[in-house]
């Protein structure tokens, strides 16, 4: 049945507008356009609270029943909301309510009329409209009762009220959804929420990829070690800043905004357990908020040595592991006997609960027998810090770098006693300090795997090949074919590798690779099937070139090979040979890019290597953010690029013109195919 707008203004324009008691309204269940039940009822306390404060803003539409009653043909949400408040005495039973009176045959156009033409509030209106009634000098309590929410839902939408206006707007367009305009608002400043969500590539704006870039740099209480450690009431006793999210469903959880104030309370907290290390007579103890493996690469490491047990420990020893070898072998008996007794099942669940306690002290009393040389103690030391966990652990027997000759020394000396000294330490081979800092390392080999990824995307014969032989290494790996070598594993994952890469190098989005990648990534986006699980069926109805594209993609995303220290071989090594990579193409030495990031000595030694010295001599004279200018200009035509990024010749492989080619020949094979 239809209805045009006319019709449905002149029933209304016809209809008389007066109110009706409360206990004279009864729901009419023929006449309603929308059925009972197929509203939500989640927000009818809401409305309550509203009428409550507020009075009914809208008529019901009503028809005159029998024996002087009213049925309720539109309005069924507010007569519930009105029993609601009358059983809580809150009004009348006799409550007047505004009603617009219509003839029988009409309720049905009128019931429309109220749910079809009405339209709702967009959400942002709602955020407004609470923002509103707290500036006008509401508190947050009242307008939560007004509403019959709690004051958390209200403090919820004045925040996000307070969004960006142009990110708002775009929520109203539907270009945001609401759970990543919850992450935004968790932010306060405008800036910040639109240069994050505006740098976001499209295909990834999921909320808790959005999250975790508004939240660089703070730290999460519940999940920091550190801040677990601390304790969130210490950090907040100390005057220390944070930033709580009124979205998170843990209404503990806060963002640490004070990292220097966290770690200081923290070695604070560490000083008790060092002095009882220090106690133990070491050289020195250092206390830190975290271990950081990295900062420790140079020192040498002490081993435990074992000392002979004394006769207590000894008989101990001997009547546990002889305890324990009784009930093993009770154990053992009673799983070789045949049938399913239920009995036997009751006695060996007895005799293992019996004898893990027993392992325990077994393994206690074995592992204090295992001590710290002390003749190297004194020449070692220890870091305090604390562990994953959230608790306090210490690294023991480091031997600093200044300390490893007389520790050599020490250990040799064992070595002529007892023969044992080469076992008791580990020193490291003495190192010169690195060309590139361990950031820059991090930054310039992510955009060689950025780099590779452009490339592989065109080159499905590479990419199939690469995959196959990292599926053929992981299978045949233990055979003796000289498959288990490191260096001959692909720098392919199991895992999307684009946020590891943004996170080494925050100008790698500036670079062509990048845009390449992204672009492919856009296109295949828009033609994969939106549902993850139609994938398989939708790949099964394509042509073989699509699947094979489709997989070259998916396989360059996956390539790895990040580094924080130039290794002497990278993982995208044969890729990059295989591929014919010239780094060249995809990344030049500016100042931005390389020169200011490294010593003045080694932008000169970069221009003599790629120039020549008369070309690095008057640099020389200059300060470095010159010098570093001067050189991006001198070798701006040369093509130089340091050795992490340049593409390494394999000694006793094919060259990498015969695997370019091979590639080519057998990918163009394959097409043809």
């Amino acid at each position: 049945m239809k209805f045009s707008k006319a019709e449905i203004d002149a029933v209304i324009a016809a209809s008389p507008r007066t109110t009706v008691p409360l206990n004279r309204l009864v729901l009419s269940e023929e006449r309603q356009v929308r059925p009972q039940g197929s509203t939500p009822k989640l927000s009818t306390a809401e409305l309550a609270a509203s009428i409550k404060d507020s009075g009914v803003l809208q008529n019901l539409i009503v028809v005159k029943g029998a024996r002087g009653l009213y049925e309720v043909c539109a309005g069924g949400r507010r007569l519930e909301a009105l029993m609601v408040l009358a059983q809580a005495d809150d009004i009348p039973e006799n409550y007047p309510v505004p009603v617009l009176i219509v003839p029988a045959d009409k309720a049905l156009i009128a019931s429309l009329a109220e749910n079809v033409f009405h339209i709702p509030m967009h959400p942002a209106d709602e955020y407004a409209a609470f923002a509103k009634l707290i500036g006008a000098g509401k508190s947050v309590e009242d307008v939560a009762a007004a509403f019959g929410v709690t004051p958390l839902v209200v403090k919820r939408r004045m925040k996000l009220a307070a969004v960006s206006p142009s990110l708002m707007a775009q929520f109203r367009d539907g270009q945001i959804g609401l759970d990543c305009l919850m992450v935004l608002a968790s932010c306060d400043d405008h800036a910040r929420q639109e240069q994050v969500w505006n740098g976001m590539p499209s295909w990834n704006r999921r909320p808790d990829y959005l999250r975790q870039l508004l939240t660089q740099g703070e730290i999460e209480s519940d999940t920091d070690p550190v801040a677990r450690y601390v304790t969130l009431k210490a950090y907040e006793k100390a005057g220390g800043t944070l930033r709580r999210d009124l979205f998170s469903d843990d209404d503990k959880k806060a963002y640490l905004l004070d990292t220097a104030l966290l770690e200081s309370l923290a070695t604070a907290k560490l000083q008790k357990k060092a002095q009882q290390i220090a106690a133990q007579g070491w050289k020195w103890v250092e206390v830190r908020a975290r271990y950081v493996f990295e900062e420790f690469v140079k020192y040498g490491e002490l081993r435990k040595t074992r000392r002979a047990p004394s006769r207590e420990e000894a008989a101990a020893i001997a009547s546990l592991q002889a305890r324990l070898e009784t009930l093993h072998a009770q154990m053992d008996a009673l799983q070789d006997r045949e049938g399913d007794d239920e009995n036997d099942d009751r006695e060996f669940l007895k005799l293992e609960a019996e004898g893990e306690p027993l392992e325990a002290q077994l393994k206690a009393l074995q592992e204090a027998l295992c001590v710290w040389p002390s003749e190297l103690m004194v020449q070692a030391g220890c870091v305090v810090f604390v562990g994953g966990k959230g608790t306090a652990e210490v690294k023991c027997g480091l031997v600093r770098p200044d300390d490893r000759n007389g520790v050599a020394d020490v250990a040799r000396k064992a070595s002529e006693v007892d023969g044992d000294g080469e076992s008791l330490v580990s020193l490291p081979s003495a190192k010169t300090r690195p060309v590139h800092s361990e950031k820059l390392t991090r930054r310039l080999t992510a955009h060689r795997v950025a780099a590779v990824q452009a490339e592989l995307t065109a080159r499905p014969a590479v990419a199939l090949a690469a995959l196959t032989a990292q599926l053929a290494q992981s299978i045949f790996r233990d055979d003796a074919r000289g498959y288990h070598r490191p260096e001959t594993v692909f720098a392919i994952t199991a895992a999307d590798s684009q946020s590891d890469l943004l996170t080494a190098a925050e100008d790698l989005q500036a670079g062509a690779a990048w845009a390449s990648v992204q672009a492919e990534r856009s296109s295949w986006a828009a033609r994969l099937p939106q549902q993850m699980d139609q994938m398989f069926p939708w790949l099964l109805t394509q042509d073989r070139e699509t699947v094979i594209q489709l997989l070259t993609f998916t396989v360059a995303m996956t390539v790895t090979g990040i580094y924080g220290t130039e290794p002497e071989r990278q993982r995208t090594d044969a890729l990059a040979a295989a591929l014919g990579l010239d780094m060249s193409k995809w990344w030049s030495a500016t100042s931005a890019s390389y020169f200011s990031h490294v010593s003045k000595a080694r932008i000169l030694d970069v221009v003599t290597e790629a120039v020549d010295a008369n070309a690095a001599s008057p640099l020389a004279a200059l300060k470095k953010s010159d010098a570093a200018s001067g050189a991006e200009q001198t070798v701006a035509t040369t093509g130089w690029l340091p050795a992490c990024l340049r593409t390494r010749r394999e000694a006793g492989m094919a060259t990498e013109e015969t695997l370019q080619d091979a590639s080519e020949r057998v990918e163009s094979e394959a097409l043809a195919a």
